[in-house]
């Protein structure tokens, strides 16, 4: 049978059409679990606060992150996106990277900009089941994602001792600690906070710090009373802090209760 260049032609970009709308229809980890071997690439948008040079460092209110200096001024600190980089290894994720900034060219496949929804729910299944250090990894780029609900996948984590690392559950509850104290007053999309203090706060914060490094847990229960009572946001912060650090159940269930008030 003769086929027609025209017709033929019009087969293939009915295929490519139905390819691509196919290619639409799948999710960010569909898309991933295609990559077998290499690096995947992706961003998509930025919590306010976050800034970074694309390459080197970030920051986020006034935690700085990677190999930042004197030498970068705030002009080298660009806001948003956030970008990924996943290297996988027989379909396993073998590494993570995060930028924030201008966006950069990453090599591999680039699947350009992805809904922060797409993003977190992929990086929190890295987190929930691959292994340290990507899965801890995972937790700080879904964090920095925009207009995200993920404490309670982060508290899933925090909780799972049978799987997870100690690091991936200690950041996770780091970033519960966060949310928490958010939470609590009255600004849940203020993850920065104010690092600031006073003579009086520092005497305040090598307390708490004492009360963290009691053995057997015995400082938990005083930096819970803290973390509720305390009139003094910058207090609360370092008693939620610590509470992170401990690995206590108790700890947990008071950043859940903050979350769901």
């Amino acid at each position: 049978m003769i086929v027609r260049a025209p017709f033929f032609a019009g087969l293939v970009t009915a295929a490519l059409c139905c390819a691509d709308l196919a290619s639409g229809a799948q999710s960010l980890s569909e898309r991933i679990s295609l990559v077998r071997n290499g690096s995947v690439s992706f961003h998509f948008a930025a919590r306010a606060g976050v800034c970074g040079d694309g390459a080197r460092f970030m920051r986020f209110g006034n935690s700085s992150m990677g190999a930042y200096s004197g030498r970068y001024d705030d002009a080298s600190c660009v806001g948003g996106p956030v970008q990924v980089r996943v290297v996988l290894r027989d379909g396993d994720v073998d590494g993570l990277d995060t930028w924030a900034g201008p966006s950069r060219e990453r090599g591999g496949h680039d699947f350009g900009a992805v809904s922060t929804h797409d993003a977190t729910r992929y990086l929190l299944g890295v987190a929930a089941h691959d292994r340290a250090p990507a899965s801890a990894r995972a937790i700080l780029a879904a964090v920095l994602a925009d207009s995200a609900t993920i404490w309670p996948a982060l508290l899933s984590i925090a909780r799972d001792s049978s799987t997870r690392s100690r690091d991936t559950r200690r950041d996770a509850a780091f970033w519960l600690s966060r949310f928490a104290d958010a939470a609590r007053s009255g600004h849940p999309d203020d993850l920065a906070g104010d690092e600031d203090a006073t003579g009086d706060d520092d005497v305040k914060s090598h307390a708490l710090f004492l009360l963290s490094q009691l053995p057997h847990g015995e400082g938990v229960e005083p930096l819970l009373d803290a973390a509720r009572t305390s009139s003094d946001r910058r207090v609360r912060r370092r008693a939620l802090f610590w509470l992170g650090q401990s690995g206590d159940a108790r700890a947990l269930a008071l950043f859940e209760s903050f979350l769901r008030s």
